[in-house]
Formats: C-alpha cells, structure tokens, sequence
C-alpha cells in the first residue's frame, strides 16, 4: 500500500494497467484515424444524424442540429483532436490523470447523444468511462509511462514553489 498525492491510499497493479492503459490508448488512436481530416472525418457526420433521429435528449439533439452540423468541419476537426491526443497521452503515459478525466468526460459527452441510437450496446458506455476513471485515479501512467520519469522531476520543481510544476504534477 501507498499514498498517492492526494493522500489517498491505492495498491496498484502494476503492469496490467499499464497494459490496459495502452490499449485504452490504441483505442483512441483507432477511433481518431477513422475520423481524420483526410478521410473526411469518416462516419462521424453519419452518427450525429443518427445522434438527431434517436435523441436520449432534446436539448442535446437540438444542440447537435443547430451548432455542430452547421460548423461540422470545426467539430470534427476537434473531435480527431481530442481523440488523438487522448491516444497518446494514454499509449504512452502521458499526464494520464488528465487524459483520464479528460476521456472519461469525452466518453460521457458522447454517450449523452449516442445512448439511444438503434443498435448501441447500453453497456459500452460504462465499459468505454469507468476504466479511464481508474486510470486518473491510479496515475496509471507513472506505471511503464512517461509521468514515471515526470512525476520526480515535477515534485521538485513543485516544492520549489513552481504553481504550474504542482498543478502539472497532480495531472501526472
């Protein structure tokens, strides 16, 4: 048992994590590619119809027809963004605490338009947002990831009084 920077008391385990963490990462990289620019954001444009015509919520649909298809080169523009960076972050272990919250707020953004689409398993959305919870919570990246090698160099710089080394190493 140890303690991790919140004073919270965690056994981690070890290799399987990160094992899985780096799946979670191909994962994304995966999701991002068949949606890049250069295939023209793939399917995506397809699924927010699908997203309009089986709303879990008005607001929400209301929301995808007015503001995201009108600018959909922008939005499908980030959303390869976010995906990608989230694949690296996680394939690699970097700043894994924030790329978990991160992905696990994208994964809920999604499930929000996609959890009545005909033919979506109810139960992917728990099994695409609780594992990277885990990993923000675990620091599943200081684990055969880069914040391994961060985390110590951070920790000083942060007891040097360096604001961003203290928030960046809460994020490791």
């Amino acid at each position: 048992m140890s303690t991790d920077t919140v004073g919270l008391r965690t056994c981690l385990p070890g290799w399987p994590l990160a094992l899985f963490r780096i799946a979670y990462g191909l994962l994304f990289l995966d999701m991002a590619l068949q949606k890049a620019p250069w295939v023209n954001y793939g399917w995506l444009e397809g699924f927010i119809q699908k997203e309009i015509a089986n709303p879990t919520f008005g607001w929400y649909a209301a929301f995808l027809e007015h503001v995201v298809l009108p600018h959909f080169s922008l939005f499908g523009l980030q959303t390869f963004v976010i995906e990608f960076a989230l694949g690296v972050a996680l394939l690699f272990g970097i700043l894994t605490r924030l790329a978990g919250v991160g992905g696990f707020l994208w994964q809920v953004n999604i499930a929000l338009g996609a959890f009545n689409v005909p033919g979506e398993w109810y139960w992917i959305w728990p099994l695409l947002t609780l594992p990277l919870f885990c990993f923000a919570f675990a620091g599943a990246g200081r684990i055969v990831g880069i914040d391994r090698a961060l985390e110590p160099a951070l920790r000083r710089r942060a007891m040097a009084g360096e604001t961003w080394a203290r928030v960046l190493q809460h994020a490791a």
